[in-house]
């Protein structure tokens, strides 16, 4: 998790160098944002985003040679997006390549700072995400990191538990409701000595949930409420003629 002062790393990019120099100007302002660096094309501005992590980008849409929603819009996983143009336009475009905000030229701070505190809002949620994604728990001398999406499911052995994952198997002193605690919301207690994680469920047997051919047993009296959240609505039944 990052610390509570951690700023947020911005990538500026415009072909005119006024707004460039205006928006680092406006960036400087705001304490918890940095500005990494400072493009005039998209081109340029890849270059950035292949050699170092970027979380928010200020990002001009009319540019020569590519624009920034077509830029946006190539990235697999791009970083939070701001745009900032003259031209009112673009705007239901670029919402469709799900841009945190759509600044007008030109831009007073007062418009500004109020879409970085949207920025930083969805930014410190994407941290805690990313601290859910993960646990630490003391195997033998070690203490070990175990990526939430790699558990497959966790069982209860007397005082201990035995994390079952994609990388192995960890045994430890601890309980099921401790662990339960830590756990993002795709786990799931399926009775008094298993959680799974609903994402590596095979298939529904009767009473039972198969998981890297393991049976494990439904508790009864939760049953319906379980088969619900493992199909969340998306049970199809077709009758038989």
């Amino acid at each position: 998790m990052q610390k509570s002062n951690s700023k947020i790393r911005c990538l500026i990019v415009d072909d005119e160098e006024l707004a460039r120099d205006g928006m680092a100007h406006y960036v400087s302002q705001v304490p918890f944002l940095e500005t990494i660096a400072v493009c005039e094309s998209a081109m340029e501005a890849q270059q950035i985003l292949d050699e170092q992590p970027i979380d928010l980008c200020f990002c001009d849409i009319n540019m020569p040679y590519l624009s920034g929603i077509d830029w946006v819009r190539s990235m697999k996983n791009p970083p939070m997006v701001i745009f900032t143009t003259a031209y009112s336009e673009f705007a239901i475009q670029s919402y469709e390549v799900n841009t945190l905000d759509y600044l007008l030229k030109p831009i007073s701070f007062d418009r500004f700072y109020k879409s970085c505190l949207k920025a930083k809002e969805a930014f410190n949620t994407t941290q805690k995400e990313k601290l859910d994604d993960v646990i630490f728990v003391k195997v033998d001398l070690q203490i070990k990191k175990i990526w939430c999406k790699d558990i497959k499911y966790i069982e209860s052995q007397n005082n201990y538990i035995n994390i079952v994952t994609t990388k192995g198997n960890f045994l430890t002193l601890l309980t099921l409701k401790e662990v339960q605690e830590n756990l993002p919301s795709y786990f799931l207690k399926v009775q008094k000595s298993f959680i799974i994680n609903i994402h590596f469920v095979e298939a529904i047997e009767g009473n039972s949930v198969v998981i890297a051919d393991t049976l494990i047993s439904i508790s009864r009296t939760n049953k319906n409420d379980i088969f619900e959240t493992l199909t969340q609505g998306k049970f199809i039944l077709k009758n038989s003629k």
